[in-house]
């Protein structure tokens, strides 16, 4: 089959971008609780792929080294992040914050998987989205500051109506 040729090819900002927005309206619909497990699930992910993808891409050997590494990070995310958990019924804390936490763990994701691609591949990609140039350039950030932005974010409560 043939792709029609007015069908236009899926730019790579709409894909990052609908990463963003889609776990930004995840952070709104689950709230608190489950957007932290999606965060230790997207932590657990990155360990795995950067410290298994060798040990396990001879046992999937229908699969390329840098396709492991994508399984590996995406595995915890959708069991643990999206799937698990969902009899838990936690605080949902505020829309606001939920959402920001929800996209910055979006930009985290991102931003792990052009890590874990070949540098020819991740040079791609960032020449044809400056989205994803900015959010591989900013990794290590989201690694390291997306807990505590989490934290803190988290510490701030809703206010209770007295009336």
């Amino acid at each position: 089959m043939q792709i029609p040729a007015f069908m236009p090819a899926l730019d790579t900002n709409v894909i990052v971008i609908s990463i963003l927005v889609a776990m930004g309206l995840y952070g709104l619909i689950a709230g608190k609780q489950r957007v932290r497990i999606l965060i230790l699930s997207v932590y657990v992910g990155v360990v795995f792929a950067e410290q298994l993808s060798d040990a396990v891409s001879p046992m999937l050997g229908m699969l390329s080294g840098g396709q492991v590494s994508w399984l590996l990070l995406g595995l915890p995310i959708v069991i643990f992040g999206v799937l698990g958990g969902r009899f838990h019924k936690g605080e949902k804390g505020l829309p606001v914050t939920n959402i920001i936490v929800g996209i910055l763990t979006g930009a985290l994701i991102v931003s792990s998987a052009l890590y874990l691609l070949p540098t020819s591949e991740t040079k791609s990609i960032n020449d044809s989205s400056f989205i994803a140039m900015i959010l591989h350039r900013y990794h290590l950030w989201f690694l390291g500051l997306l807990p505590a932005v989490a934290i803190i974010l988290g510490l701030i409560k809703k206010r209770e109506n007295h009336h």
